[in-house]
């Protein structure tokens, strides 16, 4: 996090066209906890969501975690609407199939008769792996978020 010392005497330091610059790249994290990203997004913790608003744009969105919200955002910010819009459907998806998997696993346990807990059993096992589906996805369009950062800041820099 950064101190406001800290960031007065960095912007003092650097011209405001260089500022400008710099800030497009950057994702800060405000003293509340907040995090601007690239001059344009904002994401804040509200109960257990992050919302995710743009300047200039009514609405927002809503993620579960914290890194598929900062991946949208880059995916956003490079006019990828295809791979934004995917980002928050695998997020809600992922969220819906752990309250299922949640659910199931209570059912197992509850099970009275040997039929009832196979059943269980099949969807349970059936919701891991679209769990597993569903994480693997994320996690590309999450690398594939972080090279871009990367390239972009080592391009300036």
């Amino acid at each position: 996090m950064i101190s406001d010392k800290l960031l007065q005497k960095f912007t003092k330091t650097i011209s405001n066209i260089e500022m400008e610059k710099l800030s497009e790249l950057t994702i800060i994290q405000g003293p509340d906890g907040s995090y601007f990203l690239f001059n344009q997004y904002s994401i804040r913790k509200i109960n257990d969501c992050y919302i995710v608003e743009k300047d200039n744009i009514a609405g927002t969105k809503s993620f579960n975690v914290l890194k598929n919200a900062v991946s949208w955002c880059t995916f956003d910010k490079r006019n990828n609407i295809y791979e934004s819009n995917r980002i928050l459907d695998l997020d809600i998806r992922l969220a819906s199939v752990d309250s299922e998997i949640q659910v199931h696993q209570k059912l197992v346990k509850k099970a009275k008769n040997l039929e009832e807990k196979l059943i269980y059993l099949a969807k349970l096992g059936e919701e891991k792996m679209e769990r597993k589906q569903i994480s693997e996805e994320l996690a590309g369009y999450v690398n594939s978020s972080k090279i871009w950062q990367e390239k972009r800041f080592n391009k300036s820099v």
